[in-house]
């Protein structure tokens, strides 16, 4: 399938827990979230199971550099190997800092302004630790930057 007919597409922020979100092109909804635990061993069933449900996915990137300023939790980069081992990675794959600008989500901005927050709660689904908020973060930038989905654009565009 071409990536330019999507229209559901999973988002993934990997780690010991991972947040998976669905996005939705024709309706501009999230229509599923959910949270894995126990890193790679709790997410690859349910990813396994998850891909027949969309048409793309994406997933967010972890680039191990000197300037993070966190202990490094290396389940997230268990995840990517496997899904590059396993030929589930591709060039749609974001780095924190690229998803979280073009959705504000970062920390300048408060969380409540960003369209994903409101998304979540629009669905009723709980932001929680914030894990499956950030796999729609991930979906949503793949519709934008990647599929340029003019609707996900203009969804994103700061309200005055």
């Amino acid at each position: 399938m071409d990536i330019g007919e999507s229209v559901k597409i999973l988002g993934i922020d990997p780690g010991l827990a991972t947040g998976l979100a669905i996005y939705n092109l024709e309706t501009l909804k999230v229509e599923w979230v959910q949270e894995t635990h126990d890193g790679v061993k709790g997410f690859k069933h349910r990813f396994l199971r998850d891909i027949r449900r969309v048409d793309s996915w994406s997933v967010e990137n972890f680039t191990l550099r000197s300037s993070n300023k966190f202990t490094a939790d290396l389940h997230g980069v268990e995840i990517i190997g496997w899904m590059k081992g396993e030929d589930y990675w591709g060039l749609n794959n974001p780095e924190p800092s690229q998803h979280m600008k073009i959705t504000r989500l970062g920390t300048k901005d408060k969380k409540a302004d960003s369209p994903i927050t409101k998304l979540m709660q629009e669905a009723d689904f709980p932001i929680g630790e914030g894990h499956c908020r950030m796999a729609l973060s991930v979906a949503v930038w793949f519709a934008a930057m990647r599929l340029k989905h003019v609707p996900t654009l203009e969804l994103l565009k700061p309200r005055d």
